[in-house]
């Protein structure tokens, strides 16, 4: 069998949770698929977009094979995510031709992997998995948050998508917003627009892509429904990989034979665990793992820190990954010297287990709607209770009360209680840690996958 797994980025470029996750996972498939078929190879490759370069590459990370296709010049924007074939995509058509492969498994939705290589795999034809990582493929806003402040159920609508995406859409007849709708998608693919007019959310007054965005956000919406169904229509499977993103796609009209929910895993939750018995300590231990992205809230979690009372036993400890330059400084300006909060280095992967054993609860106050997180079952894994956002992938794996606290996500003062509480509650803590029950590993991951696999070959 002979699998292709297609992204818009891998290794060793900057990446994030998808490529880190699948990165884990291969091994563990390869082996699966192995012991389902001894008498036939097993072969797993990654093509992966090289964007902004003119030139393929070929190399090989953790002993998989990788080819990157030219995706030059670099593409802006569209709006279902390919409508027009990025420049130098024959390099990746050629290639893919020449694979034979049985199963195309793209884990993209976005210009430089999107529409057109599904499509071009199944001409080819070969069975074809998409894996659902993240809202994009719904939300215009990007977030699934209904106007930036509840969760959306994701249903895509013209007028209430347009007007939660565009603060000026808001003031427009419905009807006129319908109209706008319908106005030609070649317009928007190739007329040039103020970069504003492609952000999901609106931009500062006087800002040219303000007045532009309510005569094209409805059509980009318009567009989006359209890709999700070209999408369902290519894809033999689709895979979500948490419940509320299941039920989305449900009610956006993919048919429920193609969906299949599939949960993260992590690799090493067989190990033994850190953490048996642990005391608690005379001062609340707090860590935040994850991007300096706004949408991860960590603005909220310092600010719900420097409310609480000065006699409050607390620690915050920040482990962030680079990403939004801009919003890592406004949290610097934001702690001002807080002696109870702290900035620390960016863990590996390899530190991160033994790092977990210092803290005494994870944090994990995002904005928007995660599909994992992968950071949750880490910090199960390594016995820490979770205090996260009531939203989303968080608010499916932890169990409030249970082995762990869900928080409102954008009250700052609900934070402010919740950690006064597991601050000065001796009991609350060692509950909540005795709570926590053995996580889903990669293994049961790639058992789903080798399962999906083999049924399409049938």
């Amino acid at each position: 069998m002979k699998v292709i797994q297609a992204l818009a980025r891998y290794f060793p470029d900057k990446c994030g949770g998808i490529q880190v996750n699948l990165n884990d996972l291969l091994p563990e498939l390869r082996s699966l698929l192995a012991l389902a078929e001894p008498t036939h190879d097993i072969d797993i490759l990654i093509a992966a977009a090289n964007n902004g370069s003119p030139h393929s590459d070929t190399y090989k990370y953790n002993d998989v094979e990788v080819y990157r296709y030219p995706v030059f010049p670099v593409p802006k924007t569209q709006p279902n995510h390919g409508q027009f074939p990025h420049g130098k995509f024959e390099d990746f058509a050629n290639w893919l031709s020449h694979q034979k492969a049985d199963i195309y498994h793209q884990h993209h939705w976005e210009v430089s992997c999107g529409l057109p290589h599904l499509r071009r795999a199944k001409e080819l034809g070969m069975a074809t998995v998409v894996t659902i990582h993240y809202p994009l493929p719904l939300c215009q806003r990007t977030t699934l948050m209904f106007n930036g402040q509840q969760a959306c159920d994701g249903k895509i609508d013209v007028v209430r998508c347009s007007q939660c995406a565009d603060s000026l859409s808001r003031k427009l007849p419905a009807a006129m917003v319908k109209g706008f709708s319908h106005l030609p998608l070649d317009l928007f693919g190739r007329v040039p627009l103020p970069v504003s007019a492609y952000l999901p959310a609106s931009v500062d007054k006087g800002n040219l892509g303000q007045f532009v965005r309510p005569f094209v956000i409805p059509g980009y919406v318009t567009a989006r429904k359209k890709s999700l169904l070209e999408m369902a229509k290519f894809a033999d499977r689709i895979v979500a990989v948490c419940d509320w993103l299941y039920e989305a796609l449900l009610i956006n009209g993919i048919p429920e034979k193609k969906l299949e929910l599939s949960r993260y895993g992590i690799s090493y939750a067989t190990q033994e665990k850190l953490i048996q018995v642990k005391q608690q300590s005379s001062t609340l231990k707090v860590v935040f793992l994850g991007r300096w992205d706004i949408y991860k809230g960590i603005d909220i979690l310092v600010q719900a820190v420097k409310d609480l009372p000065a006699v409050i036993p607390i620690e915050l400890i920040i482990h962030g990954i680079a990403q939004d330059e801009r919003y890592r400084q406004t949290i610097f300006n934001l702690i001002d010297n807080d002696p109870r909060i702290r900035v620390e280095k960016q863990l590996t992967r390899v530190e991160l287990p033994q790092a977990l054993a210092n803290y005494d609860i994870l944090a994990v106050p995002s904005q928007w709607l995660e599909t994992g997180p992968i950071v949750v079952l880490e910090a199960h894994e390594a016995g820490l209770p979770v205090i996260g956002s009531n939203l989303g992938g968080i608010a499916e794996l932890v169990k409030h009360g249970i082995d762990g606290w869900l928080v409102t996500a954008n009250e700052t003062k609900a934070w402010t209680q919740a950690l006064e509480r597991l601050a000065t509650d001796t009991n609350l803590l060692n509950k909540l840690r005795q709570g926590i029950k053995p996580v889903r590993t990669i293994n049961m991951q790639a058992a789903d996958l080798a399962t999906i696999y083999k049924n399409l070959q049938r």
